[in-house]
């Protein structure tokens, strides 16, 4: 049984609910559902009994839920274990980012770092989406600095790197372009592009929510200088992290505003919790601490 699947079967065996497990895993409806039919196949007994409603356990599902959460603790104690007697034969250090991270130092402070330590087998990896637990234990990464702690379990711990604020952008033709500061209110009737990024938008919908309305979404984007391109035609207003605004080239002018109160988010650096660092790792963690203001 592929040890992937059955972190997916903790996860649907706690939600009850295809739809929220594999928004959690950070995969889709299909492809959930096929790892779980390849476990029953394995194991020649339905695991959860499905309806139009809801999903429940059946008996052998409660069997596999009461053992899984031991044997999936034994396979990460062994690969922790195996992990640590690699990582003294070696001088590797392995970082990864996401790829919305790139633009927060992240990338200067880690080849910083090789310059200081040129010794150190350096080794790079761009995330494209949201880590995951499997990064850490495979060894893919030592460290990974990410913008969204929610995935984590238990077992990951995260320190902040670099704090960020979000900013209204506008054109010269939009009359709130006139304005130094919003307060999230004012924007209630605005068509908006948003970032195409789920822990962003919940940020920026729970900060809506509070302000006592829902924000009218015009398009989600990645994408900053799409953003930036049809903010500056005046086809609506984007809500983007403010060090977007450096990827913008375009001819016609932008207006960055703050909110008032400001809204902002974090960017993380991420280690297993339980894991000691690998000799080149410690050396890491206590450069990103004191090239970042001690914030770690």
């Amino acid at each position: 049984m592929e040890i992937e699947f059955l972190r997916e079967f903790i996860v649907l065996s706690e939600t009850c609910s295809f739809q929220e497990a594999s928004e959690r895993l950070y995969i889709t409806n299909s492809t959930l559902s096929k790892h779980i039919q390849k476990m029953e196949a394995e194991i020649g007994h339905p695991l959860f009994e499905r309806s139009t409603r809801r999903v429940t356990l059946t008996e052998m599902g409660r069997i596999l839920q009461e053992n899984a959460g031991a044997i999936l603790s034994q396979y990460d104690e062994a690969l922790i274990r195996m992990n640590k007697e690699a990582a003294k034969a070696t001088n590797t250090l392995s970082v990864a980012f996401t790829n919305t991270t790139s633009r927060y130092s992240v990338l200067d402070t880690i080849l910083s770092f090789k310059q200081e330590y040129p010794d150190i087998n350096l080794q790079i990896a761009e995330l494209q989406g949201p880590p995951q637990k499997s990064t850490f234990l495979d060894r893919q990464a030592e460290f990974i600095f990410a913008s969204d702690k929610g995935w984590a379990t238990k077992d990951i711990t995260h320190r902040v790197f670099a704090k960020e604020e979000v900013v209204l952008v506008t054109s010269d033709e939009n009359p709130l372009s006139q304005k130094s500061v919003l307060n999230l209110s004012e924007i209630a009737e605005e068509q908006l592009l948003l970032p195409d990024r789920a822990f962003l938008q919940d940020l920026l919908f729970e900060a809506c929510t509070r302000a006592g309305f829902t924000p009218k979404v015009r398009m989600y984007t990645n994408n900053a200088q799409t953003a930036f391109q049809l903010t500056a035609s005046n086809y609506a207003s984007a809500i983007f992290p403010r060090a977007c605004l450096e990827e913008y080239t375009g001819d016609k002018k932008i207006h960055a505003i703050a909110f008032d109160p400001a809204i902002t988010f974090e960017v993380y650096m991420l280690y297993m919790a339980n894991k000691p660092f690998s000799s080149a790792g410690e050396l890491f963690y206590d450069y990103v601490s004191s090239h970042t203001g001690g914030s770690l």
